[in-house]
């Protein structure tokens, strides 16, 4: 019985650990579905499969199955143009500021610029 109680406090220490490392649900593999903003303010959908991979703190971008860019990956509440709420930021020197959202299966990247860009992602299932 003691064994069985260490067990289940062991297996929901564990539980919480990894809970609380991807505790926004940024961790997986993304699609790109559409690019918005720029000047104009046009919707593009991307001409190539762009792949978005987050896993271990790092963020891999892969365009038709070939990698082109990996980055570290961390967030940290900061002050984004979208809101007026702090928000995540993306806590890198490698890109420009971006803050990073997600809403159900969809992963929003949105630039901290006016006239900038922002990305729409789907969860890969």
């Amino acid at each position: 019985m003691k064994n069985t109680v260490y067990l289940l406090g062991l297996f929901l220490i564990m539980s919480c650990n990894v809970l609380k490392k991807d505790r926004n649900g940024y961790n997986g593999t993304w699609i790109l579905q559409s690019k918005s903003g720029g000047f104009a303010g046009k919707i593009t959908k991307p001409e190539k499969e762009t792949k978005l991979v987050i896993k271990n703190d790092k963020m891999r971008t892969y365009e038709e199955g070939k990698l082109i860019a990996e980055i570290p990956f961390k967030t940290e509440k900061g002050k984004a143009i979208q809101s007026s709420e702090p928000q995540d930021i993306i806590a890198t020197n490698k890109i420009k500021r971006q803050s990073i959202a997600v809403k159900g299966d969809t992963l929003i990247l949105a630039d901290q610029c006016y006239d900038c860009f922002t990305y729409t992602y789907l969860r890969k299932k």
